[in-house]
């Protein structure tokens, strides 16, 4: 499950000769709230069995009352060089179905980007960004650059939807720590969480790893973009410790997804925070009461070269692997139950007043409800066949 989503299934509906024309795709949205920007998740294998013609570039997801593309994006999720995934996005108003039909042939309007990751060699950044918001966490070459260790996650402002990374990396490091009407670089990082990070949380301290060793850019969108990080092994308290991260932001998103995986020798279960620092002004908010928790801050941003507005931070995760939610002298963070070598799913994200989406503490929170409750009761996803559902989903 990604993202709220249940990938489940495909209906066909047959010609005369019994062979399939078309594969059609039932969603369902179960909830009283508007969705905006749903990404569905349909399997490729299932895809290629019914379209044997589809590839990567040639298939097309339709919206037949429109009769018009919808956005679409082939991916592969593990890397291997064979697809995974067909992953398309709309929106849906409350309790609204929709059917799509997908075609193995080439979109006749292609999907506009409105995601993007990058590695950034001359500073060994691996950098994310949705056309709401931009992230970024850093490698080992900035030890030699700034002495900077860390693994938190930095926080890049937009006012703009356009996507800004490779413009903003091109004026160089003074240049994106101005507003010059898009938005800026204001946050500060340092030898913290940042906005999102993890650490193993012992005896009431945060031990986090260093910047990341090695990196991977998985996708880069149009609708996803997946980047994979890992870490070398760092000192937890009496327990070596080693992450690998996967990163993803979907188009339309201020939250992004991660999914660690935690590897310590003799340790049969981890306690994994995951929050952001606290700065001065900022005010902490908790959120306890659905399938999904949150922990958020709200605050002014520091006016560090012209910093300006208010900013939201959040960590989002569930409540069954919640185990405290705590606020230290420097950090807000909600603390995990987590098992070695099993893969671990939690999210985090950051709005900005100035982006025009969040005007005030309430706006952020009302996000995070709604984002939370989307997590726990994912778009429907039925089987059909000549138009009659064959299966329920799971």
């Amino acid at each position: 499950v990604r993202r709220g989503i249940v990938p489940s299934a495909l209906a066909l509906v047959f010609g005369t000769t019994g062979a399939a024309q078309r594969v059609e795709v039932l969603v369902e949205n179960p909830l009283d709230v508007e969705r905006r920007d749903e990404v569905i998740s349909v399997p490729w294998s299932t895809v290629r069995q019914v379209l044997p013609n589809a590839t990567a570039s040639r298939v097309r997801v339709v919206d037949p009352v429109t009769s018009r593309d919808v956005a679409t994006q082939v991916i592969d999720v593990n890397a291997d060089g064979q697809p995974e995934e067909l992953l398309f996005q709309t929106s849906f108003w409350s309790l609204e179905s929709k059917r799509f039909v997908v075609e193995a042939r080439p979109p006749i309007t292609p999907a506009v980007a409105r995601v993007h990751a990058k590695y950034v060699d001359e500073r060994g950044d691996i950098a994310w960004e949705s056309d709401r918001i931009a992230f970024r966490t850093y490698g080992q070459k900035l030890w030699a650059l700034e002495n900077l260790h860390s693994s938190g996650i930095d926080v890049w402002v937009k006012r703009t939807r356009a996507l800004v990374l490779d413009k903003w990396y091109a004026k160089g490091q003074g240049g994106y720590h101005v507003d010059t009407g898009e938005g800026a670089d204001f946050y500060r990082v340092g030898s913290t969480l940042g906005g999102g990070g993890t650490a193993i949380w012992r005896n009431d301290t945060l031990y986090r790893a260093e910047n990341f060793a090695r990196h991977r850019i998985i996708a880069t969108g149009p609708i996803r973009a997946v980047v994979e990080l890992e870490f070398d092994p760092w000192d937890a308290g009496a327990v070596r410790v080693t992450e690998t991260k996967r990163i993803s932001i979907d188009a339309g998103s201020n939250i992004f997804r991660q999914e660690s995986s935690f590897r310590a020798q003799g340790a049969a279960e981890l306690p994994v925070a995951v929050g952001f620092v606290k700065r001065d002004g900022v005010v902490g908010s908790m959120s306890r009461g659905g399938a999904w928790a949150w922990v958020s801050g709200w605050g002014p941003i520091e006016s560090v070269t012209g910093g300006h507005g208010e900013l939201g931070l959040a960590a989002v995760l569930e409540r069954a692997r919640l185990a405290d939610m705590r606020e230290t002298p420097d950090h807000y963070v909600a603390v995990m139950r987590v098992r070695p070598g099993t893969p671990v799913v939690y999210y985090a994200g950051a709005g900005w007043s100035a982006s025009g989406d969040f005007d005030q503490p309430a706006d952020w929170w009302a996000y995070l409800n709604g984002y939370a409750r989307r997590l726990g009761s994912p778009v429907r996803v039925s089987v059909l066949r000549d138009g009659r559902a064959i299966s329920a989903p799971p």
